[in-house]
Parts: structure tokens; C-alpha cells; sequence
């Protein structure tokens, strides 16, 4: 006796890629779509470019706002290490750090003094070289000797020069007025052997942007900031 097998039913589901079947997966977007997709990106591109054109933009406004910042930090630790008061010299063209060795200074006596630490900056650097080649001549077999006591370092000045297009005021905290710097204008901020400084408020302006920045006290760090992209 022959039984036949029953015969299964046809798959209900397409079957992708072959010919004649009731459904075909699409293979390629069309061109309406591609249009759309390259629309849609060039707008969001072209949108993004001044955002980065503006942050880019501020970074470098912001320049000699970060450089005030390091130097007055700078300054500061000096002035604590070395238990003297050190200062930053503000004029027209921008600023120095150094030693506090006049509480009157003028224009002058600055450019002298900045003059004389380069000197002696270069000077000290020959003779390390020197010293070095000497070294590599002639090995010596003494002992070494204790190193002497460190000196505190009269000769240390950093300057930063402001852009051309830069303008900017003053302010400390006794002063009801900012005072702008310009001609042979100086302004001394002391920073005291404690770490303790006047509190101080600097208005920069510069044809992209315009900052306010407020330093502190006790640690100089900034503890207000206003800022205005034009």
C-alpha cells in the first residue's frame, strides 16, 4: 500500500532576489532621496562655520586675558617663595611681571629694567653653555660640591606685548573709575610676600570681542568673567 507524502504548502514570505517572486528589497536609494540627504548636510554644515569661526574667534580675544592670568599666578608664588612682593606693570602696549622695586615707576625706569634682565638673561645662558663645554673637555674627578643656597632671582621679567588693535583699562578696588593705559601710563599691581594682592578689574577691547575680568585677593584667579563677540 502506497501512502504519498503530503505535499507542504508553499512559503507564504517572499524570497528576496529571485525573479518572479512577489517582493524585491531596494538595492539603492534614489535620487530624490540622494538630493534630500545632500541638502540636508550642506545646511548643517554651512550652520556650524560660524560657531567654529566664532569660538575661534574669542580664543584669540581672549589671549592676553589667559596671559595676565598665568603671569599674576606666576607672580604670585614668587612673591611667596621668595617672601618679597613682586608685581605686574601694566602700560599702553601691555604688561610685565617682575620684582616690586619701585612703587612709583615710571615709563622709563621700566624699559631700563627690562633692558638689563634680557642682558643678564643672555649672559647667564652663555655661561651655561660655556660651562657645559668645558664639562665635556675635561671630565673632573673631585667630589662634588653641595650645591650653594639658591639666591632669589632679581633678574626675572616676563612681558607680554598686546595686539595693535587692543585697548583696555584698569580698575582696583579702591578706584571708583576704571583708568585707561595709554601714553607713558604705568600702573603697578603688588602681589605681597603673604600672596595677598589688591583686588583688580581689567576691561579689554578688541575689535572681535570685549572682556571683563575680575581677579580675586587671595589667589589672583579669576572669579568673574563677562565676555561680547561683536
Amino acid at each position: 500500500m502506497n501512502v504519498s507524502k503530503p505535499i507542504s504548502p508553499a512559503p507564504s514570505w517572499p524570497l528576496r532576489g529571485r525573479p518572479g517572486a512577489g517582493y524585491v528589497g531596494r538595492a539603492a536609494f534614489t535620487l530624490v532621496e540622494i538630493v534630500i540627504a545632500l541638502t540636508v548636510v550642506t545646511i548643517i554644515v554651512a550652520g556650524s562655520i560660524p560657531t567654529f569661526r566664532g569660538l575661534r574667534d574669542e580664543q584669540i580675544a581672549r589671549e592676553p586675558v589667559q596671559s595676565l592670568a598665568r603671569l599674576a599666578k606666576e607672580a604670585r608664588l614668587r612673591a611667596m617663595k621668595e617672601r618679597r612682593p613682586y608685581q605686574i606693570a601694566f602700560y599702553s602696549t601691555g604688561f610685565t611681571a617682575s620684582r616690586h622695586f619701585n612703587p612709583y615707576l615710571q615709563m622709563q625706569e621700566l624699559s631700563e629694567f627690562m633692558q638689563e634682565t634680557s642682558l643678564a638673561a643672555q649672559a647667564d645662558q652663555d655661561g651655561d653653555d660655556e660651562e657645559v663645554q668645558e664639562g665635556l673637555k675635561e671630565p673632573s674627578t673631585d667630589l662634588p660640591l653641595a650645591p650653594p643656597p639658591k639666591k632669589a632671582d632679581d633678574q626675572w621679567s616676563e612681558a607680554y606685548t598686546l595686539p595693535q588693535d587692543t585697548h583696555y583699562s584698569i580698575q582696583f578696588w579702591h578706584e571708583q573709575e576704571p583708568v585707561f593705559i595709554e601714553g607713558d601710563q604705568v600702573k603697578l599691581w603688588v602681589f605681597q610676600p603673604s600672596g595677598i594682592c589688591q583686588p583688580l578689574t581689567m576691561r579689554l577691547d578688541r575689535p572681535s570681542a570685549s572682556f571683563e575680568v575680575q581677579f580675586g585677593a587671595l589667589t589672583a584667579d579669576i572669579i568673574k568673567e563677562k565676555s561680547d563677540l561683536k
